[in-house]
């Protein structure tokens, strides 16, 4: 029932993405299918004449037909052809296209489970396994071409199994003159096409097995392999000598891969082998009961080639056509790893309430009573945290690595849910707002911000469309107005090597394009993780100076485990373990002589 709903789905799918293409496809094979019978047809009338010595202009309008004929057809398909080629590119660019939107649309913390990983690759091989939807496409059509096949060769051999009357044989010839000896055929046929449907099915368990037990390992093998093409990790391969470690890496997964290949092809092979011997017993029975009767002379030898033909593909047809059930039934299987995927729901509550401004233009985040721990691990990550924030408000959030401090900003941009505790937006826990119009309330640069192999441009507005006088003033409030007047296109130069005449820069003018990205959005809450980590000291006090200015309408957030973005803020947040230890101002943590005094101390020769 599962797999007749998938490919019901598939179906529905295909059509909505090309429409018509199924009909291309079953048109494009019957012409095919057309192809062979004309063959069959005019060869034997051909190969008559020549027995019987007919005139040779006889013979040459009859070869004429056929090859002028079968040119057409072929012309005309091979126009068809075309069209499906590209049809069958279009549905697998558009089907990975969904599968990428899924992605960048399914909740964080379900994204980065082991097994949601395994979904994807799932869903991305499933669509491809067995020839894809191009396969299932082209077994669609089968279903149709066969059938013609089938109506074919029926027609074709109907007068073989008419009986001459009066043809005074005895014996073995009178019983191959009956309309009944055709049993043997039946039987022969039946016989074939049980045992190849069987043998399919087998063969379909088989190979099914073998792709689930290797997701991983195919995952592991494209996460190795990459890692060898990634130019911008060369310097670490080679200053580190990485080259052997990779190799032995990508060699694990190899031999892996090559034991189980061989696993897999031991166990086809011991099966593959009954499929061969009823089809040679077919062509026996075949090429024996139609050659004997053109030894009776019930038939001509022209004829006895037609009727073997036909015969053969009546019963190639009829095992076709249970064959391509039995394969859309293994292909299914192969594409519900798509939809199973397409299924998956977030768990995050889509709340309805908009997060537009109040009359008062406020903006006020409180935590809780909030603690959170990963997934898999027994340690929490925060906990029993309280703490308001509101709009305006200049914070910095401190600590040594791993207090909570990325935790805690992914919690506030509900990357991922509290575990106990509450956040609320003015009140009203985030949960029942619309995810969307919570997200753009904040512009953040995380510690491991990407930029693309893009424009400039494009990178900071994150789209390509964008306010060119707008990305200009945030890059030069960024810092990187020096560096991008050096540019040869402005804003519109590549970075990176995967676009054409990409330019390569810098930690640190990275960094000031993820900045510049930050204040594009213009969001009301603008956070820094740590993003001017690859920056000396020196320098990210002016950055943050300069930040300071720029988001002075704006509630703005700093986390970092230097001190030098404290002087500008209101309120210090000293996290260590998980928890809020201290909060205050600089001069207030100061004369605490706490974590957060001995902290600044150890770096005040940085900042004097």
């Amino acid at each position: 029932m599962k797999n007749s709903q998938t490919i019901r789905k598939v179906m529905t799918l295909i059509h909505k993405l090309r429409p018509g293409h199924v009909s291309l496809v079953i048109a494009s094979r019957l012409i095919e299918a057309a192809i062979h019978y004309l063959s069959l047809v005019f060869s034997s009338i051909i190969l008559d004449l020549l027995i019987a010595r007919a005139p040779a202009s006889q013979i040459m309008k009859y070869a004429i037909i056929l090859v002028s004929s079968i040119a057409l057809i072929t012309f005309i398909r091979w126009g068809m052809e075309a069209f499906v080629s590209v049809n069958n590119q279009m549905l697998n660019e558009k089907i990975n296209q969904m599968v990428s939107l899924k992605t960048c649309d399914i909740d964080y913390d379900i994204l980065e489970k082991h097994e949601t990983l395994d979904m994807i690759t799932k869903a991305q091989e499933g669509m491809s396994s067995r020839g894809g939807i191009q396969a299932f496409c082209s077994n669609f059509a089968s279903l149709a071409e066969n059938i013609a096949n089938i109506i074919y060769s029926i027609i074709l051999l109907v007068p073989v199994f008419i009986p001459i009357p009066d043809s005074g044989l005895n014996g073995l010839g009178s019983f191959l003159n009956k309309g009944y000896s055709v049993v043997i055929l039946i039987f022969t046929i039946a016989l074939n096409t049980f045992i190849n449907i069987t043998n399919r099915k087998w063969e379909g368990k088989i190979q099914q097995i073998f792709f689930e037990r290797n997701v991983v390992w195919n995952r592991r093998y494209s996460y190795w392999f990459n890692m060898i093409g990634n130019y911008s990790l060369g310097k670490y391969i080679r200053l580190y000598k990485m080259g052997d470690f990779l190799s032995a890496k990508i060699e694990e997964t190899n031999s892996k891969m090559e034991s189980e290949c061989y696993n897999l092809r031991g166990k086809l092979q011991r099966i593959s082998w009954i499929p061969i011997v009823v089809n040679v017993l077919l062509q026996f029975v075949s090429y024996a009961y139609v050659g004997l009767k053109a030894v009776f002379k019930l038939i001509s030898l022209g004829n006895a080639m037609k009727y073997v033909g036909a015969y053969t593909n009546l019963a190639s047809s009829l095992q076709n056509i249970a064959g391509v059930f039995t394969e859309l039934d293994i292909e299914s299987k192969y594409l519900a790893y798509f939809y199973d995927y397409m299924a998956l729901e977030n768990k995050r509550y889509e709340g309805t309430i908009p997060t537009e401004k109040r009359d008062d233009n406020l903006f006020e985040i409180e935590f809780r009573n909030v603690s959170f721990k990963y997934l898999n691990s027994e340690k929490y990550a925060l906990r029993h945290v309280n703490q308001k924030i509101t709009l305006g408000s200049k914070t910095a959030v401190v600590g040594k690595n791993g207090a909570g401090k990325t935790t805690f900003i992914k919690l506030l941009c509900r990357l991922y849910e509290p575990t106990e505790g509450q956040i609320l937006l003015n009140g009203v826990d985030i949960h029942y707002y619309d995810y969307k119009d919570y997200a753009r309330l904040f512009g953040v640069v995380f510690q491991d911000f990407k930029l693309f192999s893009a424009s400039i441009g494009e990178n900071v507005a994150a789209s390509t469309d964008y306010d060119e006088n707008k990305v200009k003033g945030v890059l030069e409030k960024a810092g990187f107005g020096e560096r991008l007047a050096k540019m040869p296109e402005g804003i519109k130069t590549n970075i990176y090597q995967m676009e054409e005449n990409g330019v390569e820069i810098s930690g640190g003018e990275a960094q000031k394009i993820a900045i510049a990205r930050a204040l594009y959005k213009d969001a009301p809450f603008v956070i820094l993780d740590e993003p001017t980590s690859a920056l000396d000291p020196v320098a990210e006090y002016e950055i943050y100076q300069h930040f300071d200015s720029m988001v002075q309408d704006k509630t703005s957030i700093y986390i970092s485990h230097r001190m030098s973005s404290c002087r500008f803020c209101d309120n210090i947040l000293v996290f260590d373990e998980g928890e809020i230890i201290e909060s205050g101002s600089h001069d207030k943590l100061m004369a605490e002589n706490g974590l957060y005094s001995k902290l600044w101390n150890a770096q005040a020769q940085y900042y004097s």
